[in-house]
C-alpha cells in the first residue's frame, strides 16, 4: 500500500485491522488517505470551514470507534465512511440548530474593561462576580477549565487555543460548550 493511492480493498483491510486489533498504524494510513477527501466533501456540503473540520473530526473518531460495524458484503469501505460522514454532518447540523440559544461566554460575565452603563453591574460587585466566576471555573474538569480561561478570560481565538493546547479545534469548541453549559446550570441552581 502506498500513502498516495489506496485501492478499495486496501481501505477495507485497514478498517478490518482497526476493528480487530485497534491498529494505530492502519488508522494513520486510513486517516492520511481519507481525511483530505472528507474535508473537501464537507467543505462543498457545508460551505463553512470550521464545521467541515468538525465533521471530519467526528467522522474519523467514529471510524475508529465503530470500524467493527463495517460489513464488506454490504458495500465498499469508502461508501461506508462517507455514510458515517453524512451522519456526522446531520448530527452537527441538528446540534447547531438546537443551539441557537447557546450560551456565549459574554452572557455569563461582564467584560470588565468596557465602560459601564446603567444596565451593567456596579463596580463594587465586580470582585464578588470575579470570585464566583473563578469558583465556577475551578469546579470544571481541568481540560474544560483551561479552554474557558484561554477563550473567555484571555480572549484567544478557538484556533489559537487549539494550537496552544495541541488538540483539534472541534475538541476546543466541545470543551467550551460543555464548560459553559455546566457553568450556566450551576448559576441557575
Amino acid at each position: 500500500m502506498t500513502k498516495d493511492v489506496l485501492a478499495a480493498s486496501d481501505i477495507a483491510d485497514l478498517l478490518f485491522n482497526i476493528a480487530d486489533s485497534r491498529c494505530k498504524k492502519s488508522y494513520e494510513q486510513l486517516f492520511v488517505h481519507v481525511a483530505p477527501r472528507l474535508l473537501n466533501f464537507s467543505r462543498k456540503q457545508l460551505r463553512d470551514e470550521s464545521m467541515a473540520l468538525e465533521v471530519v473530526q467526528e467522522t474519523m473518531l467514529k471510524v475508529w470507534l465503530k470500524a467493527h460495524l463495517y460489513n464488506s458484503s454490504k458495500g465498499a469501505a469508502m461508501t461506508w465512511i462517507y455514510s458515517v460522514a453524512r451522519n456526522a454532518k446531520f448530527d452537527l447540523l441538528r446540534r447547531t440548530k438546537h443551539q441557537q440559544d447557546w450560551v456565549q461566554g459574554d452572557d455569563l460575565w461582564p467584560i470588565l474593561s468596557e465602560e459601564r452603563d446603567s444596565d451593567r453591574l456596579p463596580k463594587e460587585f465586580e470582585p464578588i462576580v470575579k470570585q464566583e466566576l473563578q469558583e465556577r471555573i475551578d469546579q470544571l474538569p481541568p481540560a474544560q477549565a483551561a479552554v474557558v480561561r484561554m477563550i473567555c478570560l484571555q480572549g484567544v481565538t478557538h484556533q489559537e487555543a487549539s494550537e496552544a493546547l495541541g488538540v483539534p479545534i472541534g475538541t476546543v469548541k466541545s470543551r467550551l460548550r460543555l464548560a459553559l453549559q455546566k457553568m450556566k446550570e450551576a448559576l441557575d441552581e
